[in-house]
């Protein structure tokens, strides 16, 4: 009598047509990486998530740095155009309501997108990349343009202090929102419109003689 076969166990693999997309590798990739981290991350655990296998993942993107810096490039370029996109909405309102749209563009697409936030702010991905940091450049440039024009139209002439107002605005959302990304009990929302209270008091607040000084490239009289 002859032996029963076993069963085939290639039933149960996914077919050639049904196998993953480069962008639901990426999607498995950015959940995994914002769960562990990039140091915790493994690429058998990523390779789980896809339901698809580390031959698959070499295959289509190299090694789990080349796949991190690849994740890291299409989140930036989502983040990018959300943000940009919020920009273009606020083109013509007042310049505290452009900055109140632009700080809580990036606390809503914490919200919205929590994996890829989350992602975005691990430690490793400037050592990495420096797409976060030119997004960051992107934003500044924004910023002072904006700020630039909001002097003009009071009377004053634009010097290296509107510069570094922009820096800093977007140096604290930047750091508010490498918080956030870290605690979990925070609601990014929350987080957005305390932000936005905290540099729309600044600039209400601000000296202009304080402006003076940097413009003028000498200290404050004490």
């Amino acid at each position: 009598m002859s032996r029963p076969r076993s069963p085939d166990r290639s039933s149960t693999r996914r077919s050639p047509a049904a196998r993953p997309t480069d962008g639901e590798l990426l999607d498995a990739a950015r959940a995994v990486f914002a769960e562990r981290g990039y140091a915790q991350a493994t690429m058998d655990l990523i390779a789980a998530r896809a339901d698809s296998t580390k031959p698959t993942l070499y295959a289509h993107f190299g090694d789990k740095a080349a796949l991190f810096r690849a994740t890291v490039s299409r989140e930036v370029a989502v983040l990018r155009n959300w943000v940009l996109t919020a920009y273009e909405t606020a083109s013509a309102s007042p310049l505290e309501d452009r900055v109140r749209l632009a700080v809580m563009a990036m606390f809503r697409y914490a919200g919205a997108h929590p994996d890829s936030f989350r992602m975005l702010y691990d430690s490793a991905v400037d050592e990495m990349s420096n797409e976060r940091r030119a997004l960051a450049d992107t934003v500044t440039t924004h910023v002072v343009d904006r700020v630039r024009e909001h002097l003009l139209a009071h009377g004053r002439t634009p010097g290296p202090g509107a510069d570094l107002l922009a820096a800093m605005m977007v140096g604290l959302v930047g750091r508010a929102a490498m918080h956030v990304s870290h605690s979990p009990g925070v609601d990014p929302i929350a987080a957005g419109e305390l932000a936005t209270g905290f540099v729309v008091a600044a600039l209400r607040g601000l000296e202009p003689a304080l402006l003076d000084h940097v413009d003028a490239g000498r200290p404050c009289a004490t």
